[in-house]
């Protein structure tokens, strides 16, 4: 899912590149969080991710995104959706309460509805950051329909955000189901019928040992991990996006239900308005995505087109990235940036025009929030929201 602050992005460039030669597989145990390979076996197989369209109950997002963003208008479209709890995670040690100042504007936006949000306090130390889509975990049902939470590694240097999983367990008692492979929510698509969608940047993350108990891991051993342990029947991964900092599918791709795929699309009137210095990139991109849509309709999904605004010095406005809850699609909203202007300004109420039509098309009621300063440091409304598909 996300653009991390620019220190992240070197880390996660370091990482890759400290794959290069890297061939032969590791024997360790693996990476299972407070647990081990043995005593995770009984997992195996025995639960399943739900898709992000399904009935979900309750969303995780982070602190930051009220303190560092003000973004309670989110939270607020999450319960208007339908979500019956708003899990906010904060820092350990910061005391912070629903009555604490981070939340003033909260409490003033949801009015009684307050009660329906809740505070967790990660288990680990350190800042906890906004994108609540990658380190949060993924909800899974068991065949009896319990609440099952599935644990994925996050950067080895981000423990607290790496911690929420541990978190939730501890303060529930749902069962943690530790998967010891690198990828982030915005890194994973699904449906309901067990097919699932990631890209390259789950290779690249998996191709080397970057702290004691990792394994190196390529396509096929990640592909057994998500059908073992997240009921994924089938996983196609795609070469992922060129010079798009993240890697991850939620920037371009998304299922809107078991059939429909929505593609990004950069039309040849927006790369008519890339600037002269940006036109091979944005034609790059432009042919990025029509193949990407071409291979997915191979597979047999139906595929719809939906803008993609000109990308521009490591800027991706993404309308795929949203939050699909309980009917309603909360959609990221690009209006202007900070400074400036976009190079596509003219076009920025026909791309949303577009947008409406193509979800409300697929049956979804739109509410979109404003993400130009999200955005700016590389996520949206996705990246920073997830949904969790029963009552914690």
């Amino acid at each position: 899912m996300n653009f991390k602050p620019i220190s992240l992005s070197l880390l996660t460039l370091t990482l890759v590149a400290s794959a290069c030669g890297t061939g032969a597989k590791s024997k360790l145990d693996g990476h299972y969080e407070e647990a081990t390979a043995s005593n995770m076996a009984v997992y195996r197989g025995q639960q399943v991710v739900p898709a992000e369209y399904a009935k979900a109950d309750s969303v995780i997002v982070s602190s930051e995104l009220l303190s560092g963003y003000g973004r309670e208008d989110l939270v607020k479209a999450i319960l208007d959706a339908g979500a019956k709890k708003v899990w906010v995670t904060v820092n350990r040690g910061s005391g912070q309460t629903l009555q604490s100042s981070t939340f003033s504007r909260l409490r003033q936006a949801l009015g009684t509805s307050i009660s329906k949000v809740s505070v967790v306090e990660q288990k680990d130390s350190g800042q906890v950051t906004v994108w609540a889509r990658d380190w949060a975990p993924l909800g899974a049902l068991s065949d009896s329909s319990e609440l099952r939470l599935i644990d994925f590694n996050y950067y080895p240097r981000r423990v607290a955000d790496d911690a929420t999983a541990r978190s939730f367990a501890g303060l529930t008692g749902v069962e943690r189901v530790s998967v010891p492979v690198y990828n982030e929510g915005g890194n994973f698509m699904n449906n309901n019928r067990g097919d699932c969608m990631m890209t390259t940047r789950v290779t690249d993350a998996n191709a080397d040992v970057f702290k004691a108990g990792d394994m190196v891991l390529d396509a096929e051993d990640i592909r057994q991990y998500y059908s073992d342990f997240a009921g994924c029947a089938r996983t196609n991964i795609f070469p992922r996006m060129p010079t798009e900092g993240t890697g991850h599918i939620d920037m371009w791709g998304k299922f809107m239900n078991d059939d429909t795929v929505i593609v990004g699309q950069i039309s040849e009137r927006t790369l008519s308005l890339a600037s002269s210095s940006n036109r091979s990139l944005t034609l790059q991109i432009q042919r990025y995505l029509d193949n990407r849509a071409n291979d997915i309709a191979d597979l047999g999904y139906n595929v719809v087109r939906i803008p993609m605004p000109v990308p521009n010095a490591g800027l991706f406005r993404s309308y795929t990235n949203s939050l699909l809850l309980n009917g309603t699609a909360i959609i990221p909203q690009y209006v202007r940036p900070s400074s400036g202007s976009y190079n596509d300004q003219s076009l920025v109420s026909t791309y949303e025009a577009e947008v409406r039509r193509v979800y409300q098309s697929l049956g979804y009621k739109v509410v979109f929030i404003p993400s130009d300063e999200l955005i700016a440091t590389g996520g949206a409304v996705h990246c920073v929201t997830m949904q969790i598909p029963a009552v914690l």
